[in-house]
């Protein structure tokens, strides 16, 4: 089923033409992904799907079952609303009476008894029941317990999960959502994969997040220049589609090159005078000549040149900082090595932006210190971008920060232009007023004054959140030739995945351990752990209910007694060299390399003792 179609739509902002004669259809189950960069108006092509803003031209056709819930960037509330409140303020028959069942059964008396069966009943007629044990499960998977908390008083992850359940819950068979996993943490993202690999409605979404469109889309739109391109496919097979297409452009444009060159030999032997087949050929030439060939980005030398680090990089010597009466960093302690890069991970909330706070010194720690290296040069992109000047053109904010040119190591200069256009900002938007920018524009060209700065230390504090995936890809590049160190805070794998090679994990109550490994391994340990909790959890409850008295088993030869006796003798040794090598890995001081060693050893007696496990069960049971 067609649920909304778009025909010949066109819209520009001012000078600034976005798309061109779009057309397209959204079918029912259809999981759409729309890609370009910042400013080429993906949210404008939303706001136009929704009703909100209105194309130049064109016309959109929306059908009549079509019922639309919308995640947009920014939470809006009214003032004095609970959690309740904002959830259920949907517009559906269904979420209506689901908030007033909620709501009168936590205030049931005999004086509103009447009231309770009226509202039973409507639940009766609407089927509502089973919508309403959905809507419990989801806020109990995400950890929502209270509802009488006010919106005003929640921390901007917690803003962003509630909008993200109130677009869940309505009812709704296409959701759209911008930037839903912004602010985020993992554990979140990773629900809300699963939520909607399996949800039936139709969706559009808006994300930076690479390994998140390649799980959930089967749709890929790209905005580039002016026009909308369909790939049928997810992010991995997009990408395969779009490089062939380049290739193809890459020898198209070759072959244009080859024929103008032919032409031009050809025109300079012939005399003046002009035959009407040399007219023809010559406007031939005219013609490829005014067709272009496609745009192309110079590759630009990004290793810029910072100053030298010493011998003392960074230091972190037993920090403790707590606010009121929650501890976020207890005992923490960290030498900085020479290029390393590490990511930060932990839930929202936990003292992360806190730890970065206390290294460049916008917040004291209570006790402990930290100690700088004397030729340590910090570059801090935090989550404001507020330094920016909305009155000054593009190049002449960049001038302004970080010069006319930096250095790279190879001794070259890149100039403010240069690093510009690598970043995405042609030479036609260089002259542009900053006021004039979207969102994510702003947020790249912030990064570019603080890499134009030649730091030897980068701190970056959610660095992907608004930023485009080609700008993403160019960021990622630039850090993996950078000389310098790298901390960054980051719920993005596939950003931490490429450009960090060991973490700093926050577990809560101040505890901060190392793990040397990508933001994936990690993960993936992390799974496995919580997999084998449970487990010895339901075999606990399992052994507590079973109550027979433990018989001597017979059926055992006397070489299979020494196997079971050998076995949980070796059992006791790896699960005790397992328990050491876990506390020397949660030490942050720990030598990387050693850590590795560490690290490949666990994964060693892992799958020794599941083996062991295996066949003691095997012999216990006989």
């Amino acid at each position: 089923m067609n649920l909304l179609s778009i025909h010949q739509v066109s819209k520009r902002i001012g000078d600034k033409i976005l798309f061109t004669d779009v057309t397209l259809g959204i079918e029912d189950s259809e999981k759409i992904a729309i890609i370009g960069t910042n400013g080429s108006g993906k949210s404008t092509f939303l706001r136009i799907l929704e009703g909100k803003d209105s194309p130049d031209s064109g016309k959109i056709v929306k059908n009549r079952e079509l019922k639309i819930s919308t995640l947009s960037q920014t939470s809006e509330f009214r003032e004095g609303d609970t959690i309740r409140d904002h959830i259920y303020s949907g517009a559906s028959p269904l979420v209506s009476i689901i908030k007033e069942y909620e709501l009168i059964c936590e205030n049931l008396t005999e004086e509103n008894q009447e009231k309770y069966n009226q509202i039973s009943s409507e639940m009766d007629r609407l089927n509502a029941w089973d919508y309403e044990s959905r809507i419990r499960s989801i806020l109990q998977e995400l950890g929502i317990e209270n509802l009488s908390l006010r919106m005003s008083e929640l921390s901007g992850g917690m803003l962003k999960k509630i909008e993200l359940i109130r677009t869940l819950i309505e009812d709704s068979n296409l959701i759209i959502l911008d930037e839903p996993t912004n602010h985020l943490d993992v554990e979140t993202i990773l629900w809300l994969e699963s939520y909607l690999l399996n949800t039936e409605k139709s969706m559009i979404l808006i994300t930076h997040d690479r390994y998140f469109l390649d799980r959930i889309v089967n749709t890929i739109y790209e905005i580039d220049d002016g026009k909308i391109s369909k790939y049928e496919g997810n992010y991995n097979t997009y990408l395969e589609k779009k490089s062939e297409l380049l290739i193809a452009r890459e020898k198209a444009e070759e072959r244009r090159q080859n024929f103008l060159r032919k032409e031009l030999e050809w025109l300079g032997r012939q005399p003046k005078a002009r035959s009407t087949k040399q007219k023809a050929r010559i406007d031939r030439a005219e013609e490829v000549i005014s067709a272009g060939g496609p745009k192309k980005v110079e590759d630009l030398e990004l290793s810029v040149l910072g100053k030298k680090q010493g011998k003392t990089i960074l230091e972190i010597h037993s920090i403790n900082k707590k606010f009121n009466d929650k501890v976020l960093i207890k005992n923490f302690q960290y030498h900085f090595k020479r290029k390393e890069r590490l990511g930060i991970v932990g839930p929202n909330g936990i003292g992360k932006s806190t730890l970065l706070n206390c290294i460049i010194g916008t917040l004291d720690v209570d006790s402990g210190f930290i100690k700088p290296g004397v030729n340590t040069v910090f570059g801090y992109f935090d989550q404001t971008s507020r330094e920016l000047e909305d009155d000054l053109r593009v190049l002449d904010y960049i001038k302004k920060k970080a010069g006319e040119t930096i250095l790279t190591e190879d001794g070259s200069k890149i100039s403010a232009g240069q690093m510009l256009e690598r970043f995405l900002f042609p030479s036609r938007m260089q002259s542009l007023e900053i006021k004039k920018l979207s969102g994510g524009e702003k947020r790249r060209l912030y990064l570019v004054q603080i890499l134009m700065q030649n730091p030897n230390f980068l701190i970056l504090d959610e660095p992907t959140n608004d930023l485009d995936i080609k700008t993403l890809s160019v960021l990622e590049e630039f850090l993996l030739e950078f000389s310098g160190c790298v901390l960054v805070v980051s719920h993005d794998r596939f950003f931490m995945d490429r450009v960090t090679e060991g973490l700093l994990v926050f577990e809560g109550e101040g505890k901060i351990s190392g793990f040397y490994g990508s933001y994936s391994e990690f993960l993936d340990s992390q799974k496995k752990r919580s997999e084998k909790k449970e487990i010895k959890k339901i075999e606990s409850a399992e052994s507590v209910q079973v109550e027979e008295p433990t018989q001597k088993k017979s059926g055992l030869s006397y070489r299979e007694k020494k196997e079971l006796e050998e076995s949980e003798n070796k059992i006791e040794s790896l699960e005790k060299e397992k328990e050491e090598l876990t506390i020397s890995l949660s030490n942050p001081n720990e030598d990387f390399t050693k850590v590795q060693t560490y690290s490949d050893r666990l994964i060693e007696i892992e799958k020794e003792l599941e083996k062991l496990y295996h066949r003691w069960e095997e012999l216990s049971s006989k």
